[in-house]
């Protein structure tokens, strides 16, 4: 290079760094072995809760704007992939004394904790100086399968959800990127439940938009492709091979020079092939086309129907169980005291009673006062004059668990549950009762048919429920590219008995979560089987 180019080269990183000036943080500027590392300033957008909206730049409107999701386990690596991605949007390069930050890394959490702990959208905006022609969104996701168990991983659906509508600014995606270790040799129950998890969430179109970005990779082909392959996991492929992008994690922060001369090449060989996977990611982005979310919208739409519904028809089919435990106690008490009942004698017996109690907690729930039963928890409405608000009732304002109005549902902090406790009974108490009911006319088969009756009514209201749980299902297979990975009982075990063998912090209450949602899932697979 002569002084003439290095000089225009000089120049042109000196105007660049003139026009990132105002964006980065002064107060945080830090160094790092032999580099000068600059936190990026991001000004915060838009913050709800579990949902952060940062934004780099200014919006440039005459720049297309690709937005990517980014997956992965715990302890991937996704954080420093993304800080990667950052340096090479602004061309840095390996000679250059300085790196750039989007998201400061947490060194000090353990490793099974997420370094991030909402989604987070980082709107990159396009401007002069950047290595690519386009601005990029990025949906940065907690990691999944941390400590917090699958009830902070199912949170994630949720939040993406919430996140795929105009108020966030996302009504599209152009891919998918899962990103895993390179020496995975073998997916285990978690990293598969991670992908699985994810991959329910999309419609059979985003297929071809799911691309592997490989961390902690060397020079040779990574042992996670086979891995990808073996497990079956859908997304773009290029030949045999899914489409994949490899990073080292290692090189980004890295001394360009030391005593060590053969440690400094290879560091800035693998510097350089991050460089060079970036450059093809964003060729590849470029190049794909946009899916729309309406069918991802339709998957999220309806799954929470059928949580919701699930949710609801689960206690009632419980509490019609007990129901019929009560009849036929009651049916072998009054064979048994036939002389008794024929010679009007009273007599004392024991009998299981379902009851119904209050159980308070911190999250809310939509109650219907007239069936005394939980329809929907946990809610996130707020309060009783917005109860209609809840997903669980129609545009009619219908409850689509109970049937009954909104106007009988109240928002409160206990849910009901239903129990059995043992009670001493008399059989003139058990005649009055029915006497009552039926307009002072009394016998053993009465009873008999009242009791009936009232598992009767029960039986209706499941069918209803199993009806529309089996539409529900129906329709998931028909939009959804994976299914949810809990609906599976044996899939669930994989999980109990991975989280059992490793053991690590929280398990137990892991196992407890997993517990509860293997009796949903033995009661969706039944529903299907008879569905079929």
């Amino acid at each position: 290079m002569d002084e003439k180019q290095k000089g225009t080269a000089a120049s042109g990183k000196e105007s660049k760094a003139g026009l990132l000036s105002k964006y980065i943080k002064p107060s945080i500027q830090q160094r790092e072995s032999d580099l000068t590392v600059y936190d990026l300033e991001s000004s915060n957008i838009l913050s709800e809760g579990k949902y952060k909206k940062m934004q780099f730049g200014v919006e440039n409107p005459h720049k297309a704007n690709k937005v990517i999701v980014m997956v992965g386990e715990t302890g991937s690596g996704k954080t420093t992939l993304i800080n990667s991605l950052i340096n090479c949007i602004l061309g840095v390069g390996w000679e250059d004394k300085y790196r750039y930050r989007l998201i400061e890394e947490n060194t000090g959490k353990s490793k099974t904790q997420s370094q991030t702990s909402h989604v987070t959208i980082y709107q990159i905006h396009h401007m002069e100086g950047f290595t690519i022609p386009y601005s990029l969104t990025i949906l940065d996701t907690p990691g999944s399968g941390s400590t917090e168990g699958i009830d902070q991983d199912r949170l994630i659906a949720q939040q993406l959800k919430d996140c795929f509508n105009p108020h966030w600014g996302v009504d599209r995606i152009d891919a998918i990127c899962f990103v895993v270790k390179a020496s995975v040799t073998r997916l285990t129950t978690m990293q598969r439940y991670v992908f699985d998890s994810i991959i329910s969430l999309f419609g059979k179109d985003i297929k071809h938009n799911i691309l592997i970005c490989v961390t902690f990779a060397d020079h040779t082909k990574p042992q996670v492709i086979q891995a990808l392959l073996d497990a079956q996991v859908p997304c773009a492929k290029e030949g045999n091979d899914p489409l994949y992008f490899k990073f080292s994690n290692s090189d980004l922060y890295t001394k360009r020079s030391g005593e060590d001369e053969d440690d400094v090449a290879l560091a800035k060989i693998f510097y350089k092939m991050g460089r060079n996977s970036s450059t093809n990611l964003f060729m590849t982005l470029g190049e794909m086309t946009s899916q729309s979310l309406y069918m991802t919208k339709e998957v999220l739409k309806e799954r929470e129907i059928l949580e919701i519904t699930m949710e609801g028809l689960l206690p009632r089919i419980q509490e019609a169980a007990l129901k019929q435990h009560e009849l036929e106690k009651t049916e072998r008490i009054l064979q048994q005291h036939e002389d008794d009942i024929r010679n009007n004698r009273n007599f004392e017996y024991e009998e299981q009673e379902t009851i119904k109690e209050k159980k308070y907690g911190k999250e809310n729930a939509i109650n219907c006062h007239k069936c005394e039963m939980t329809c929907h928890h946990p809610c996130r409405v707020p309060f009783d004059h917005v109860t209609a608000l809840c997903e669980v009732f129609t545009w009619g304002r219908v409850c689509t668990v109970c049937g009954h109005n909104a106007g009988m549902h109240y928002c409160e902090n206990h849910i009901w549950e239903s129990k059995v406790e043992t009670k001493k009974k008399t059989y003139s108490a058990l005649k009055e009762k029915y006497e009552r009911a039926c307009e002072g006319k009394s016998s053993k088969e009465t009873l008999y048919e009242m009791l009936s009756g009232e598992i009767r009514a029960l039986e209706e209201k499941q069918m209803k429920l199993i009806e529309k749980a089996a539409t529900c299902l129906g329709r998931l297979r028909e939009i959804a590219l994976k299914p949810d990975p809990l609906s599976a009982p044996d899939y669930i075990d994989l999980l109990i008995n991975a989280e059992k063998h490793e053991a690590k912090p929280g398990y137990r209450e892991r196992i407890t979560s997993l517990e509860k949602a293997k009796r949903k899932a033995e009661k969706l697979q039944e529903i299907e089987k008879n569905s079929t």
